[in-house]
C-alpha cells in the first residue's frame, strides 16, 4: 500500500515541471560522464554549417571571417567540415585540409548518415558552428539529437534584426521626404537627422509607426535571434556595438556565453603600403546581395559630381560581387563613374587608390570594407553607420572621415582626396586602428580560451543556463499539444535555394499557416520563450525546411497542459479507488 501511495504522489500527481527537471537532472549527469572522454580538440572534429551559403571571400565579408576561422581550426581540431545545404559555386573557397559537404534540403536521413559518418571515421564531433541565425534555426536540434556533448556555437555574423530594422527607418524617412517634397522615392537623401534616427534604433524597444510586413519581419527576426542565442552554448559576436546591445538587461543573454569574435587580420606596417603620391581615384567596394551596399552606391551616383566637380581628374571606382542591371547602368565614363563588378584580387582594387568612400545609411556589424581598405593603407569615408564599432576614442583618431550629411561628404571626400598631410594621418590611424582592433593572433585566442573552457565546462555551463532549462523541460509540453507552430512565407534565396532540392515526397509533415504571435513586443523574451520551446521534434523532423520557414510558435495553451494533468489525477484516483475496494473485499 505504501509502494502504492508513492507512486501516485511521485507519478500521477507529480506537477509536469517537476517530472521534467528530473528527467533533464538525469540526463545532464549522463553528458557529464560522457563529456569527460572527448573534452580535447586533439582527437575530435568541428564542424560548420550553412543552409544557404558556402564561404565566398571575394564576394563577401562574412566569407573572409569565416575562411579565417576554418583555417585557424585545421590547426587545432582532427578534423574540419563544412556543410551547407545548396549546391557548391565556383567561388566557393576550397580551404586546404576542410572536408566539403553539400548536405541536399529535406533529407533528414542523408543529414544523419553524414554525422555518424564523420564521428566514425575522423573521431567525435565536439563542436559545432551554426553560421547565422538560421542556420541554427535549421540545424541545431538533429546536433542535440546526435551529438548531444558537442559545444554547439552560433556564429552571428552581424545581428540581423538590427541591420533589417534600420533599413525600414531609412525606407520610411526616404518616404517621408518624398511625399513632403513632391519628389520621386528614388532620389534618396542623406541628412544627420536619418542618420541620428538609425543610430538610435534598438530592435528591441523601437516604436514603428506601421505595423508594416517589414517591421513584422524585423521583431520576428530579433526574436528568432535571441532563441537562437539562448539555444546556443557559445556566441561569437562580431561588434563591441552589438555586443553592447545584446548584453542589455532585457535580454537576458548570460554574459559567459558571449565572446568577441571580430575580424582576424595580419599585422599591417605602414611603411610597406603604398604611398600618397602613388595613388589616384576613389574606390567603392562591397558585395550587391547585401541591401547596404546597393544603397549606398546609389547615393554615391547621386552625389558624385559634386565632388567631380572640384576633382575633374578624379574617378571613382565601384567594384562588388553580384551586380544588379540598376547597378551596371550606373556606369559613365564622362562622368568618371566606373562600375567593375567582381574583383577577383581586391587588392588589385584598393592598393592603387586614395580613398574608399562609403556613405552606409544602414547596416550593421563590422564592415569588411573598411577592414580590407586599412589593410592595405587606403583611408575611408564614411558615416557612423560605417564606422561603428571600429573606433577606440574620438573619431578625430579615425582612420578616414566620420560624417552625417551629404555636403559634409563632399567636404571631406575633397579634402582627404587632396591634402596629402591629412591623408598621411588618417592612413597612419587606420593602420593602427586595424592592428589593434582586429589583430589575428589576439581574436583568435579569445576564441581558443572561450572553447577550451566551455568544452571542458560544458555540463556544469548547461546546468546553470536557465534557459537550456526551460526550453528542456516544456519541450515535452509543447509536443503534447502537436499543433502550436506558425510560419511566414521563405525569404527569394531560400526559395532558390530549396527550388532544386526540395522533394515533396520526403517531407512527412504539415503545419498550417498563421499570423504571427507576438505577446508583448515591449519585452522579447515575453515572446522568445515560445521560440526556444515551442518545436515538435517528432512532428517537424525535416531539418532544413525547419529552418528555411520562419518557425513561430504561437502560446501553448495552459488549459492543454492542465487538462492533462487533471486527466492523469483523474485517472490516478479511480485507479487508486478500485484497488481499494479489492484490497477491503479481500
Amino acid at each position: 500500500m505504501i509502494i502504492l501511495l508513492s507512486f501516485f504522489r511521485d507519478v500521477v500527481v507529480a506537477p509536469a515541471w517537476r517530472r521534467r527537471n528530473n528527467i533533464l537532472s538525469s540526463s545532464l549527469d549522463i553528458s557529464k560522464k560522457r563529456l569527460s572522454s572527448s573534452s580535447t580538440t586533439e582527437t575530435s572534429s568541428i564542424l560548420f554549417l550553412s543552409p544557404t551559403s558556402w564561404p565566398e571571400p571575394n564576394a563577401t565579408a562574412a566569407g573572409i571571417r569565416t575562411i579565417s576561422l576554418l583555417n585557424h581550426f585545421v590547426d587545432r581540431f582532427e578534423s574540419v567540415h563544412f556543410g551547407c545545404g545548396a549546391p557548391m559555386k565556383e567561388s566557393t573557397a576550397r580551404v586546404a585540409n576542410v572536408h566539403w559537404h553539400h548536405i541536399k534540403p529535406n533529407r533528414t536521413d542523408e543529414m544523419t548518415a553524414l554525422l555518424q559518418h564523420i564521428q566514425s571515421k575522423h573521431g567525435p564531433i565536439s563542436a559545432v558552428v551554426f553560421d547565422r541565425f538560421y542556420a541554427e534555426e535549421a540545424y541545431s536540434f538533429r546536433i542535440h539529437e546526435q551529438c548531444p556533448n558537442a559545444l554547439r556555437i552560433l556564429d552571428m555574423q552581424d545581428v540581423h534584426s538590427f541591420r533589417i530594422g534600420r533599413q525600414q527607418i531609412v525606407k520610411e524617412i526616404d518616404q517621408r521626404e518624398a511625399n513632403e517634397n513632391n519628389r520621386n522615392n528614388n532620389n534618396i537623401k542623406m541628412t544627420a537627422q536619418l542618420i541620428d534616427e538609425v543610430m538610435k534604433f534598438d530592435p528591441s524597444t523601437h516604436e514603428w509607426a506601421e505595423d508594416l510586413p517589414q517591421v513584422k519581419k524585423a521583431h520576428s527576426t530579433l526574436l528568432r535571434e535571441l532563441a537562437s542565442i539562448h539555444r546556443s552554448d557559445l556566441v561569437l559576436v562580431c561588434s563591441s556595438s552589438e555586443m553592447k546591445l545584446i548584453k542589455q538587461h532585457s535580454w537576458n543573454v548570460a554574459p559567459w556565453k558571449l565572446i568577441p569574435a571580430s575580424f582576424f587580420q595580419k599585422r599591417v606596417e605602414q611603411e610597406t603600403t603604398s604611398s600618397y603620391d602613388e595613388r589616384c581615384d576613389f574606390v567603392s567596394i562591397g558585395g550587391f546581395k547585401h541591401p547596404p551596399n546597393v544603397d549606398s552606391v546609389r547615393l554615391l551616383r547621386r552625389i558624385w559630381p559634386r565632388i567631380r566637380c572640384r576633382l575633374p581628374n578624379a574617378r571613382l571606382h565601384v567594384y562588388g560581387a553580384y551586380p544588379t542591371n540598376e547597378i551596371l547602368s550606373m556606369h559613365d565614363e564622362e562622368l568618371g563613374f566606373y562600375v567593375h563588378g567582381h574583383v577577383e584580387d581586391i587588392k588589385e582594387a584598393l592598393q592603387r587608390r586614395r580613398v574608399l568612400l562609403a556613405p552606409l545609411r544602414f547596416g550593421a556589424g563590422i564592415k569588411g570594407k573598411i577592414i580590407d581598405s586599412w589593410g592595405y593603407g587606403l583611408p575611408v569615408v564614411t558615416t557612423p553607420v560605417g564606422a561603428e564599432g571600429m573606433t577606440i576614442a574620438s573619431d578625430d583618431d579615425w582612420g578616414g572621415c566620420v560624417v552625417s550629411n551629404e555636403d559634409e561628404f563632399v567636404e571631406a571626400a575633397v579634402n582627404l582626396y587632396s591634402t596629402k598631410e591629412l591623408w598621411e594621418y588618417r592612413q597612419k590611424k587606420g593602420v593602427e586602428l586595424l592592428n589593434s582592433l582586429f589583430n589575428k593572433e589576439q581574436n583568435l585566442q579569445l576564441i581558443d580560451e572561450a572553447l577550451s573552457d566551455a568544452m571542458i565546462n560544458l555540463w556544469q555551463r548547461r546546468k546553470k543556463d536557465m534557459t537550456v532549462q526551460v526550453k528542456t523541460a516544456l519541450s515535452s509540453t509543447a509536443a503534447d499539444g502537436r499543433n502550436y507552430l506558425y510560419r511566414e512565407e521563405p525569404t527569394d534565396l531560400e526559395r532558390s535555394v530549396m527550388k532544386e532540392e526540395h522533394d515533396p515526397k520526403h517531407s512527412s509533415f504539415h503545419v498550417d499557416k498563421g499570423p504571427l504571435s507576438i505577446d508583448n513586443k515591449n519585452d522579447p523574451l515575453h515572446s522568445v520563450h515560445h521560440h526556444l520551446v515551442g518545436v515538435d521534434h517528432d512532428k517537424i523532423h525535416d531539418l532544413e525546411l525547419r529552418a528555411q520557414h520562419a518557425w513561430t510558435p504561437v502560446n501553448v495553451h495552459e488549459m492543454d497542459v492542465d487538462g492533462f494533468s487533471a486527466a492523469a489525477v483523474l485517472f490516478g484516483l479511480f485507479t487508486f479507488i478500485l484497488l481499494l475496494v479489492g484490497f477491503t473485499a479481500n
